[in-house]
């Protein structure tokens, strides 16, 4: 029995149909039919699951020899192919029942829990101690008080979630670089305070939550010199119940559900500008989004400035951040009535310079350990 016939006993298809009709709706008529599927449907320029452009008709280039044109054109296929995101979720269905512990660069732990896969080659230390040393250069030349703190990653702070044997950077012997680098720096570390706590990561997403953002306002207090207590963060409250994160646009399916997006109660009259521009220190229209941690301060941006009319201590705090501090603000706001927050991605500054300029009277790194300005 050929494959044709198991094709026609499996699909149960009459005998009048022969193995010649079946070849070619099977190798002719069902690619030409998806092709035109492609040609005729509109493109569609934005993957939403996978927050990213996609490559339409528009971007192909036609340049046949040097290969442009083929590259464009094999990416618009695979972009825009018909029920694209349905097929991915199939897939990533079939394949997490199949006990895969490792998809599109993302760890499926044991409870379900998404991870981002960070190994030894992904992790740039030459270029993480540089610019520990560029932070330590900041704090002698400026003699302002400068506090680092390094966030773990989720797959090293719970390791027990993680898949038996699953690989990650060696957490341990960066941190350990980064702090005899910082010399004229308090460095904070949290390595403990996160250690096996899973409500203080997101299940599918890389970002800690708010609970996770206050245990480390615990350890920020603590290097101050003040004594942490529960009352001294502000009030946890959930803004939605169905956050799926960077990490489930990798892993896409059904059966990871959703999980509460925390945030902190905040007095509404502190007044938020960034980048020129007024903005809310809650963006309530990103719950309506894919991508709802933007959420807080509307995403990240170059330099933002938060001011608390309710603080009289007249301390500014200058922080340079990535995008762990954007719900670490809202923790930290009745602390100083001036917070300047700089994304050194977008902001293209002498943070030093700006922090005499401003008359901060605190410098702050918050950041996940592997990212770099």
């Amino acid at each position: 029995m050929n494959i044709f016939d198991r094709i026609k006993n499996t699909l149960k298809i009459p005998d009048k149909i022969n193995s010649r009709q079946i070849c070619v709706v099977v190798f002719v008529a069902f690619p030409l039919a998806i092709l035109a599927a492609i040609i005729i449907k509109p493109d569609n320029p934005v993957s939403v699951n996978e927050n990213r452009t996609l490559k339409t008709g528009g971007d192909i280039r036609w340049e046949i020899f040097d290969g442009g044109f083929q590259e464009d054109l094999e990416n618009c296929l695979s972009d825009q192919f018909p029920l694209r995101d349905n097929l991915k979720s199939a897939e990533t269905g079939i394949r997490l029942r199949l006990g895969s512990g490792c998809i599109g660069g993302t760890y499926v732990g044991s409870d379900g829990r998404l991870f981002q896969r960070l190994l030894e080659s992904d992790v740039d230390v030459d270029k993480c101690v540089r610019y520990a040393a560029k932070i330590n250069r900041i704090a002698e030349q400026t003699g302002i008080e400068t506090y680092v703190m390094y966030v773990p990653s989720a797959g090293i702070s719970l390791r027990e979630s993680m898949p038996y044997g699953a690989p990650m950077y060696d957490y341990d012997a960066l941190f350990s670089a980064l702090k005899r680098e910082l010399k004229s720096a308090h460095v904070i570390d949290l390595s403990e305070a996160l250690f096996g706590r899973p409500e203080y990561y997101y299940a599918t997403d890389h970002h800690w939550t708010a609970a996770g953002a206050a245990a480390a306002y615990h350890e920020w207090i603590a290097a101050h010199g003040d004594e942490p207590t529960d009352e001294k963060a502000p009030e946890i409250i959930t803004v939605s119940s169905n956050f799926r994160g960077t990490l489930w646009s990798r892993v896409p399916n059904a059966a990871i559900r959703g999980e509460p997006l925390w945030a902190f109660r905040v007095n509404d009259d502190v007044i938020v500008e960034a980048d020129g521009m007024e903005i809310s220190l809650y963006d309530y229209s990103a719950l309506q989004t894919k991508d709802k941690y933007n959420f807080f301060e509307g995403g990240n941006h170059g330099i933002l400035t938060l001011t608390n009319p309710n603080v009289k201590n007249g301390r500014t705090l200058m922080i340079l951040k990535d995008s762990f501090a954007n719900s670490f603000l809202p923790c930290i706001a009745g602390d100083y009535s001036k917070i300047i927050m700089v994304d050194e991605r977008y902001a293209f500054i002498d943070a030093g310079q700006l922090a005499v300029d401003t008359g901060a009277d605190e410098i702050a790194v918050i950041r996940e350990i592997i990212s770099v300005g």
